[in-house]
């Protein structure tokens, strides 16, 4: 891959910078945001090659009738203090707080990545998406960006598949 042609790095966040919840469910509350080994300094590693960090993120649980937005904001606060203290920050934050099937920035589609872009003015075929689902691989497919899938069985179909965020900056960075 290379850093020739990478200029912006977007990323998932539960499972790909910290701990995904159990299946079904949410982090809801910045106590149950816990970072994945090496994210913090993966993330760090792009921000002084001077590349971009854009976080993709669907949040679902927002769509319920008693979710308060301000929580997604208390939890991404949560995470941008742990990734300081190790020297990382991310440069934008996007989220999908609508349900399934009811907008398109909801990953698999490429709303999100498409906003970001025309937002910050960058070219989506300089960008690269790093996940650890499906849906990250066909959002960053469909947006025109390389793609990366975190998963520690090697299985998947995207462009290059590794173990997990620090196997794929290195990859970026080499």
């Amino acid at each position: 891959m290379g850093v020739g042609n990478v200029r912006t790095v977007f990323l998932d966040r539960d499972g790909t910078i910290n701990v995904k919840a159990a299946e079904g469910e949410y982090i809801r509350s910045p106590a149950e945001l816990f970072l994945l080994p090496g994210a913090a300094e993966a993330i760090a590693a792009l921000n002084a090659a001077g590349l971009r960090t854009v976080l993709v993120t669907n949040q679902r649980w927002l769509s319920e009738p008693s979710a308060d937005p301000a929580h997604f904001d208390v939890i991404q606060e949560r995470l941008s203090q742990l990734l300081a203290e190790q020297g990382a920050r991310l440069d934008a934050v996007y989220h999908c707080p609508h349900a399934a099937n009811s907008c398109d920035c909801r990953k698999p589609l490429a709303g999100m990545l498409i906003r970001a872009a025309a937002e910050h003015g960058f070219d989506l075929a300089e960008s690269v998406m790093i996940g650890d689902s499906d849906a990250d691989v066909a959002a960053g497919r469909a947006a025109g960006a390389t793609t990366v899938l975190l998963r520690a069985d090697g299985a998947g179909d995207a462009d290059v598949v590794v173990d997990d965020l620090a196997a794929a900056v290195r990859l970026i960075l080499a």
